[in-house]
Protein backbone atom coordinates (compact mmCIF):
# COMPACT_ATOMS: atom_id res chain seq x y z
CA UNK A 1 0.00 0.00 0.00
CA UNK A 2 1.35 3.18 -0.74
CA UNK A 3 2.35 6.27 1.91
CA UNK A 4 -0.25 8.09 2.78
CA UNK A 5 0.24 11.81 3.87
CA UNK A 6 -1.75 13.79 6.40
CA UNK A 7 -2.36 17.13 5.61
CA UNK A 8 -5.33 19.97 7.09
CA UNK A 9 -8.41 17.89 6.67
CA UNK A 10 -7.72 15.40 4.20
CA UNK A 11 -5.58 12.50 3.79
CA UNK A 12 -4.57 11.59 0.35
CA UNK A 13 -2.49 8.55 -1.46
CA UNK A 14 -0.52 9.35 -5.14
CA UNK A 15 -3.00 9.65 -7.72
CA UNK A 16 -5.62 8.75 -5.60
CA UNK A 17 -8.41 10.48 -3.43
CA UNK A 18 -9.36 10.30 0.34
CA UNK A 19 -12.59 9.21 0.88
CA UNK A 20 -13.00 6.88 -2.42
CA UNK A 21 -14.48 3.62 -2.42
CA UNK A 22 -16.20 3.80 0.79
CA UNK A 23 -20.10 3.83 -0.37
CA UNK A 24 -21.09 6.40 2.02
CA UNK A 25 -24.80 7.21 2.05
CA UNK A 26 -26.33 10.17 0.70
CA UNK A 27 -26.55 12.08 4.32
CA UNK A 28 -23.10 10.84 4.82
CA UNK A 29 -22.02 12.34 1.99
CA UNK A 30 -23.17 15.71 2.20
CA UNK A 31 -22.37 15.69 6.09
CA UNK A 32 -18.86 15.15 4.38
CA UNK A 33 -19.64 18.18 2.57
CA UNK A 34 -20.54 20.01 5.52
CA UNK A 35 -17.73 19.25 7.73
CA UNK A 36 -15.44 20.79 5.21
CA UNK A 37 -17.52 24.19 4.95
CA UNK A 38 -17.34 24.19 8.46
CA UNK A 39 -13.18 23.95 8.70
CA UNK A 40 -12.41 26.50 6.71
CA UNK A 41 -11.38 29.98 7.05
CA UNK A 42 -12.49 32.64 4.79
CA UNK A 43 -12.76 36.32 4.26
CA UNK A 44 -16.56 36.02 4.62
CA UNK A 45 -18.61 32.98 5.53
CA UNK A 46 -19.91 31.08 2.61
CA UNK A 47 -22.99 29.87 4.52
CA UNK A 48 -24.53 32.05 6.78
CA UNK A 49 -27.68 32.24 9.27
CA UNK A 50 -29.09 34.11 6.61
CA UNK A 51 -28.71 31.21 3.81
CA UNK A 52 -32.43 29.41 3.46
CA UNK A 53 -32.35 26.27 5.04
CA UNK A 54 -33.46 24.67 1.81
CA UNK A 55 -30.57 25.85 0.07
CA UNK A 56 -28.19 25.67 2.83
CA UNK A 57 -26.73 22.32 2.13
CA UNK A 58 -26.73 22.55 -1.30
CA UNK A 59 -24.24 25.68 -1.05
CA UNK A 60 -22.45 23.65 1.40
CA UNK A 61 -22.18 20.73 -1.51
CA UNK A 62 -20.95 23.48 -3.87
CA UNK A 63 -18.08 24.92 -1.17
CA UNK A 64 -17.16 21.74 -0.35
CA UNK A 65 -16.02 20.34 -3.98
CA UNK A 66 -14.59 24.02 -4.47
CA UNK A 67 -12.09 23.59 -1.43
CA UNK A 68 -11.21 20.09 -2.02
CA UNK A 69 -10.55 21.05 -5.40
CA UNK A 70 -8.16 24.12 -4.24
CA UNK A 71 -6.50 22.15 -2.23
CA UNK A 72 -5.30 19.33 -4.18
CA UNK A 73 -4.30 21.91 -6.31
CA UNK A 74 -2.52 24.16 -3.28
CA UNK A 75 -1.61 21.87 0.13
CA UNK A 76 -1.36 18.48 -1.40
CA UNK A 77 2.19 17.46 -0.58
CA UNK A 78 3.16 16.56 -3.85
CA UNK A 79 5.46 17.92 -7.14
CA UNK A 80 3.62 18.90 -9.83
CA UNK A 81 3.24 15.71 -12.10
CA UNK A 82 1.56 14.24 -8.30
CA UNK A 83 -0.79 17.55 -8.21
CA UNK A 84 -1.59 17.10 -12.01
CA UNK A 85 -2.32 13.67 -11.09
CA UNK A 86 -4.70 14.35 -8.42
CA UNK A 87 -6.43 16.85 -10.05
CA UNK A 88 -7.08 14.53 -12.79
CA UNK A 89 -8.92 12.06 -11.02
CA UNK A 90 -10.53 14.00 -9.38
CA UNK A 91 -11.62 15.67 -13.12
CA UNK A 92 -12.53 11.92 -14.30
CA UNK A 93 -14.46 11.88 -10.86
CA UNK A 94 -16.38 14.14 -11.88
CA UNK A 95 -17.59 13.22 -15.56
CA UNK A 96 -18.70 9.51 -14.07
CA UNK A 97 -20.53 11.61 -11.43
CA UNK A 98 -22.01 13.70 -14.71
CA UNK A 99 -23.12 10.64 -16.56
CA UNK A 100 -26.19 10.43 -17.77
CA UNK A 101 -27.72 13.28 -16.18
CA UNK A 102 -25.71 13.11 -13.14
CA UNK A 103 -26.93 9.43 -12.69
CA UNK A 104 -23.35 8.13 -12.36
CA UNK A 105 -21.09 6.17 -10.18
CA UNK A 106 -18.31 8.64 -8.78
CA UNK A 107 -15.77 7.41 -5.42
CA UNK A 108 -16.27 10.36 -3.76
CA UNK A 109 -18.31 11.32 -1.73
CA UNK A 110 -18.74 15.24 -2.18
CA UNK A 111 -19.42 14.10 -5.93
CA UNK A 112 -21.70 11.98 -4.53
CA UNK A 113 -23.72 15.24 -2.85
CA UNK A 114 -22.81 17.22 -6.05
CA UNK A 115 -25.11 14.69 -7.76
CA UNK A 116 -27.78 15.68 -5.72
CA UNK A 117 -27.32 19.32 -6.12
CA UNK A 118 -27.09 19.37 -9.97
CA UNK A 119 -30.41 17.25 -10.28
CA UNK A 120 -32.58 18.85 -7.99
CA UNK A 121 -31.11 22.39 -10.06
CA UNK A 122 -30.25 21.27 -13.43
CA UNK A 123 -27.03 22.78 -13.44
CA UNK A 124 -24.82 21.16 -16.05
CA UNK A 125 -21.25 20.19 -15.99
CA UNK A 126 -19.68 23.14 -17.18
CA UNK A 127 -18.82 25.63 -14.17
CA UNK A 128 -17.62 22.19 -11.71
CA UNK A 129 -15.00 21.49 -15.10
CA UNK A 130 -14.21 24.82 -15.64
CA UNK A 131 -13.04 25.45 -11.92
CA UNK A 132 -10.97 21.98 -12.11
CA UNK A 133 -9.24 23.93 -15.11
CA UNK A 134 -8.10 26.33 -13.42
CA UNK A 135 -6.55 24.39 -10.49
CA UNK A 136 -4.61 22.63 -13.10
CA UNK A 137 -3.90 26.02 -14.82
CA UNK A 138 -2.32 26.94 -10.92
CA UNK A 139 0.39 24.21 -11.51
CA UNK A 140 2.40 25.60 -14.18
CA UNK A 141 1.35 29.21 -14.86
CA UNK A 142 3.02 31.79 -12.60
CA UNK A 143 2.88 34.98 -14.92
CA UNK A 144 0.12 37.01 -16.73
CA UNK A 145 1.31 39.28 -19.48
CA UNK A 146 -2.08 41.09 -20.00
CA UNK A 147 -5.18 42.08 -18.03
CA UNK A 148 -7.42 39.81 -20.53
CA UNK A 149 -5.42 36.80 -20.33
CA UNK A 150 -5.87 37.06 -16.32
CA UNK A 151 -9.37 37.88 -16.74
CA UNK A 152 -9.75 34.53 -18.87
CA UNK A 153 -8.11 32.95 -15.70
CA UNK A 154 -10.73 34.82 -13.89
CA UNK A 155 -13.57 33.52 -16.02
CA UNK A 156 -12.02 29.52 -15.01
CA UNK A 157 -11.59 30.35 -11.41
CA UNK A 158 -13.93 31.97 -10.01
CA UNK A 159 -16.72 33.33 -12.50
CA UNK A 160 -18.11 29.65 -12.08
CA UNK A 161 -18.66 29.79 -8.65
CA UNK A 162 -21.05 32.65 -8.93
CA UNK A 163 -23.00 30.52 -12.01
CA UNK A 164 -23.53 27.37 -9.29
CA UNK A 165 -24.74 30.08 -7.06
CA UNK A 166 -27.18 31.49 -9.41
CA UNK A 167 -28.72 27.49 -10.17
CA UNK A 168 -29.21 27.13 -6.52
CA UNK A 169 -31.23 29.73 -6.04
CA UNK A 170 -33.40 29.63 -9.19
CA UNK A 171 -31.90 31.83 -11.87
CA UNK A 172 -30.67 29.88 -15.33
CA UNK A 173 -30.04 33.19 -17.06
CA UNK A 174 -27.25 34.11 -19.41
CA UNK A 175 -27.25 37.77 -18.74
CA UNK A 176 -27.36 37.11 -15.07
CA UNK A 177 -24.37 35.25 -15.44
CA UNK A 178 -22.74 37.49 -17.45
CA UNK A 179 -23.46 40.53 -14.54
CA UNK A 180 -22.22 38.13 -12.52
CA UNK A 181 -19.23 37.33 -13.59
CA UNK A 182 -17.88 40.99 -12.45
CA UNK A 183 -18.32 40.19 -8.64
CA UNK A 184 -17.29 37.31 -8.74
CA UNK A 185 -13.82 38.72 -10.99
CA UNK A 186 -13.55 41.35 -8.67
CA UNK A 187 -13.35 38.93 -5.83
CA UNK A 188 -10.78 37.04 -7.03
CA UNK A 189 -8.72 40.19 -7.85
CA UNK A 190 -9.09 41.14 -4.12
CA UNK A 191 -7.78 38.15 -2.75
CA UNK A 192 -4.89 37.92 -4.81
CA UNK A 193 -4.02 41.67 -4.14
CA UNK A 194 -4.44 41.04 -0.15
CA UNK A 195 -1.83 37.36 -1.11
CA UNK A 196 0.76 39.51 -3.04
CA UNK A 197 3.32 39.02 -0.52
CA UNK A 198 2.28 35.19 -0.18
CA UNK A 199 1.98 34.10 -3.80
CA UNK A 200 5.62 35.75 -4.16
CA UNK A 201 6.80 32.91 -1.95
CA UNK A 202 5.79 30.45 -4.39
CA UNK A 203 6.82 32.77 -7.16
CA UNK A 204 3.51 33.50 -8.06
CA UNK A 205 1.99 36.82 -9.10
CA UNK A 206 -1.29 37.66 -10.63
CA UNK A 207 -0.57 41.42 -11.01
CA UNK A 208 -0.44 41.58 -15.32
CA UNK A 209 3.12 42.16 -16.90
CA UNK A 210 1.46 45.00 -19.29
CA UNK A 211 0.43 46.75 -15.41
CA UNK A 212 3.75 46.45 -14.26
CA UNK A 213 5.52 47.95 -17.18
CA UNK A 214 2.76 50.80 -17.40
CA UNK A 215 4.62 52.17 -14.00
CA UNK A 216 8.02 51.51 -15.10
CA UNK A 217 8.51 48.38 -12.59
CA UNK A 218 10.65 45.62 -13.71
CA UNK A 219 11.35 41.42 -12.43
CA UNK A 220 14.10 42.26 -10.36
CA UNK A 221 11.64 45.77 -8.61
CA UNK A 222 9.23 43.28 -7.57
CA UNK A 223 11.45 40.50 -6.26
CA UNK A 224 13.11 43.03 -3.82
CA UNK A 225 9.33 43.28 -1.95
CA UNK A 226 9.33 47.47 -1.30
CA UNK A 227 6.29 49.34 -1.76
CA UNK A 228 8.13 52.34 -3.62
CA UNK A 229 5.92 55.07 -4.86
CA UNK A 230 6.04 53.31 -8.13
CA UNK A 231 4.36 50.30 -6.56
CA UNK A 232 1.86 51.85 -4.52
CA UNK A 233 0.42 53.81 -7.45
CA UNK A 234 0.46 50.27 -10.01
CA UNK A 235 -1.13 48.82 -7.34
CA UNK A 236 -3.68 51.67 -6.71
CA UNK A 237 -4.65 51.30 -10.19
CA UNK A 238 -5.65 47.09 -9.90
CA UNK A 239 -7.46 48.24 -6.89
CA UNK A 240 -9.69 50.56 -8.36
CA UNK A 241 -9.89 48.19 -11.50
CA UNK A 242 -11.34 46.12 -9.10
CA UNK A 243 -13.56 47.97 -7.34
CA UNK A 244 -15.58 49.29 -10.63
CA UNK A 245 -16.20 45.38 -11.33
CA UNK A 246 -17.44 45.50 -7.89
CA UNK A 247 -19.56 48.45 -8.86
CA UNK A 248 -21.15 46.83 -11.76
CA UNK A 249 -22.08 43.71 -10.42
CA UNK A 250 -24.13 45.49 -8.16
CA UNK A 251 -26.42 45.82 -10.71
CA UNK A 252 -27.20 42.15 -9.75
CA UNK A 253 -28.71 42.61 -6.88
CA UNK A 254 -32.32 44.09 -7.59
CA UNK A 255 -32.69 41.11 -10.04
CA UNK A 256 -32.27 37.95 -8.28
CA UNK A 257 -33.83 35.94 -5.14
CA UNK A 258 -33.74 38.53 -2.00
CA UNK A 259 -32.20 35.65 -0.15
CA UNK A 260 -29.63 35.65 -3.04
CA UNK A 261 -29.27 39.50 -3.19
CA UNK A 262 -28.16 39.38 0.50
CA UNK A 263 -25.26 36.71 -0.03
CA UNK A 264 -23.96 39.04 -3.10
CA UNK A 265 -24.18 42.00 -1.05
CA UNK A 266 -21.65 40.22 2.09
CA UNK A 267 -19.84 38.72 -0.91
CA UNK A 268 -19.34 42.33 -2.46
CA UNK A 269 -18.37 44.11 1.27
CA UNK A 270 -16.21 41.60 2.29
CA UNK A 271 -14.25 42.29 -0.98
CA UNK A 272 -14.69 45.66 -0.80
CA UNK A 273 -13.17 45.75 2.56
CA UNK A 274 -10.08 43.56 1.48
CA UNK A 275 -9.41 47.15 -0.72
CA UNK A 276 -9.91 49.17 1.52
CA UNK A 277 -7.54 47.85 3.78
CA UNK A 278 -4.88 47.91 1.23
CA UNK A 279 -6.14 51.27 0.66
CA UNK A 280 -5.67 52.09 4.27
CA UNK A 281 -1.66 50.58 4.28
CA UNK A 282 -1.20 52.64 1.41
CA UNK A 283 -0.90 49.59 -0.91
CA UNK A 284 2.40 48.47 1.00
CA UNK A 285 1.06 44.24 1.16
CA UNK A 286 4.73 43.53 1.55
CA UNK A 287 5.22 44.36 5.06
CA UNK A 288 1.43 43.47 6.92
CA UNK A 289 -1.30 41.36 4.90
CA UNK A 290 -4.39 43.14 4.92
CA UNK A 291 -7.32 42.02 6.41
CA UNK A 292 -10.65 42.58 7.35
CA UNK A 293 -10.71 43.04 11.05
CA UNK A 294 -13.23 42.03 13.17
CA UNK A 295 -15.19 45.58 13.59
CA UNK A 296 -15.53 45.18 9.84
CA UNK A 297 -16.68 41.71 9.34
CA UNK A 298 -19.25 42.78 12.64
CA UNK A 299 -20.46 45.73 10.25
CA UNK A 300 -21.15 43.51 7.43
CA UNK A 301 -23.23 41.00 9.59
CA UNK A 302 -25.29 43.52 11.06
CA UNK A 303 -25.90 45.29 7.85
CA UNK A 304 -26.65 41.91 6.32
CA UNK A 305 -29.02 41.11 9.06
CA UNK A 306 -30.85 44.59 7.94
CA UNK A 307 -30.95 43.49 4.45
CA UNK A 308 -32.37 39.95 5.10
CA UNK A 309 -35.22 40.75 7.68
CA UNK A 310 -35.81 43.12 4.32
CA UNK A 311 -35.40 40.09 1.92
CA UNK A 312 -37.52 38.06 4.59
CA UNK A 313 -40.23 40.52 4.41
CA UNK A 314 -40.36 40.63 0.69
CA UNK A 315 -40.08 36.57 -0.06
CA UNK A 316 -43.26 37.34 2.21
CA UNK A 317 -45.09 39.27 -0.25
CA UNK A 318 -44.26 37.32 -2.94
Amino acid sequence: MSEKFEWGDHCLEPIHLAGWGEHQSTTEAQAYCSSIANAHYENFIIVNKFTPKDIKQHIENIYAFCRYGDDLGDEAPFDTTGRMALLQAWEDDLEEAAKDGWSGSPAHPILKAIQITSKQFNIPLEPYWKLIQAFKMDQNKTRYSTWEELKQYCSFSADPVGHLFLYVYGHDDEELRQISDNTCTALQLANHWQDISRDWTQDRSYIPQETLEKFGINWEQYDKCVATDSWREMLSFEVDRAQRLFDAGKDLWPRVNPHLAVDLMMFTKGGEAILKSIRKQRFDTWTKRPKVSKIQQAILFFKAKRAWSRAAKSARRA
